[in-house]
């Protein structure tokens, strides 16, 4: 039996794992900090290095793989009347750690490009969307890696953060392909390019490890309703296993971990996907996706997020939007219909009773978020000029969702009082709105 310790090359494989954690989460910290002058080299440095240990290993959970110390060096022998034995060990760490390193350097990096593609290095793609994709390949490659899926070995938690930023990657090139398809000017995307060796290239290396039966998505082909079809199953994993607010004296125990926030990531979901879906050209996604947004905030609600002064107003103000667009997501239908059978027709109508519904909801919502603490997301206060844009920006979303309903309201006492809120609360702007007589 052997009971040496474990090789200088295990070692070594551990220390330079090590490394990269301790690398990339300063270049998170900078990213989050909003520091892109300091997180870029970084986030350079950790894909680097990926791309090194990509070359190296087929298998990259190689590099934090627990070594078998009392492996026998001839067979064991088989009893017939002892079952076999069931491994029932926690992994250290999920199979898929390395994978979901990479793959949200690289997400963070093409948002970074996204913002100012002069940032790249004249050898790096200068286009977001080839971050994004690539980071997608790495993801599905970490899911499918065969210590994930063989059964084997030990029991591995589920990496509920792959699983969000996967999500959060699939929203990016969804807002990619929305962008090239609302503009028929447009040129159309640009081929993949020819990487060179994948020693040469870490997106040849990528691709190198890609699983050769996934269906990789291609920005040219990419439909947005369903990326977010496939977001939102990754959003669902990755809030189902997401741990649950702590005491902040457990947290402060566990000094090691990664700063995590549960409402925080939350808002940030819904957030990025109710912007995704004001932009949707057909009115069901619109008000598909902006429900489905609403469900994760209320979800913040539910769990006491919004009883905190921090989080009250931001996710008081983005529930309002989320049901303005629902509530005008069927607004246009209801006025053609109204050109053809007239007002007093439609408006008795189940369509212009939801729309009203969610228009009602919008402006319950606005209204709590009037005067409540604001915060950016939940983080630090805003300066006084942020806090009277967003207090202007959200009397405009308030008078907005007064007028529509207005418009759909059949009684005339109420529909009168409407109009005048809506006035006063958007003065001179309301000349510019427009008012159904």
């Amino acid at each position: 039996m052997d009971t040496s310790d474990p090789t200088p090359e295990t070692e070594t494989k551990v220390e330079d794992w090590e490394d990269l954690k301790e690398l990339f989460g300063r270049a998170a910290d900078q990213y989050e900090c909003d520091n892109a002058n300091e997180a870029l080299p970084l986030l350079r440095g950790v894909i680097h290095e990926c791309h090194r240990f990509l070359l190296l290993y087929e298998d990259t959970s190689v590099l934090f793989a627990e070594p078998s110390r009392f492996r026998s060096k001839s067979p064991e022998l088989i009893s017939f009347n002892k079952p076999p034995k069931k491994c029932c060990s926690t992994c250290k760490e999920s199979p898929t750690a390395f994978h979901a390193i990479l793959g949200t350097a690289l997400f963070l990096f093409g948002n970074l490009i996204a913002q100012d593609p002069s940032r790249a290095l004249p050898d790096e793609p200068s286009t977001a969307v080839t971050y994004w994709l690539a980071a997608l390949d790495v993801f599905e490659t970490g899911e499918n890696l065969p210590s994930r899926t063989s059964g084997r070995g030990c029991v591995a938690p589920e990496d509920w953060r792959m699983a969000i930023v996967c999500g959060r990657t699939l929203l990016c090139v969804a807002d990619e392909a929305l962008t090239l398809a609302s503009d028929p000017a447009a040129p159309p995307p640009l081929p993949e390019p020819r990487w060179p060796s994948p020693a040469a290239s870490p997106f040849a290396a990528i691709a190198m490890r890609r699983p050769p039966t996934s269906r990789r998505i291609s920005l040219a082909t990419a439909v947005p309703h369903e990326l977010l079809l496939f977001a939102m199953d990754q959003f669902t994993r990755g809030i189902f296993h997401m741990p649950h607010p702590v005491h902040d004296d457990a947290v402060a125990a566990n000094s090691q971990a990664r700063p995590f926030s549960r409402a925080k990531e939350l808002f940030t979901i819904a957030h990025e996907v109710l912007a995704l879906a004001e932009r949707l050209p057909a009115p069901a996604e619109r008000r598909r996706w902006a429900a489905w947004a609403d469900s994760v905030l209320n979800q913040m609600d539910m769990e006491g997020d919004t009883a905190r002064d921090e989080w009250r107003g931001p996710v008081m103000r983005v529930r309002g939007r989320c049901w303005l667009v629902v509530g005008t997501a069927g607004v246009e239908d209801i006025e053609a219909g109204a050109e053809e059978q007239g007002w007093d027709a439609v408006l008795d109508s189940e369509d212009a009773e939801d729309a009203r519904e969610g228009l009602a909801r919008a402006v319950e919502f606005f209204e709590r978020a009037v005067g409540s603490a604001k915060g950016k997301f939940g983080t630090e206060e805003m300066e006084m000029d942020e806090e009277l844009k967003a207090e202007e920006e959200l009397c405009i979303f308030l008078a907005e969702a007064l007028l529509t309903l207005a418009n759909l309201t059949k009684e005339e006492d109420k529909r009168e009082g409407l109009y005048k809120r809506a006035q006063l609360l958007s003065g001179d702007a309301f000349e510019g709105m427009e008012v159904d007589e």
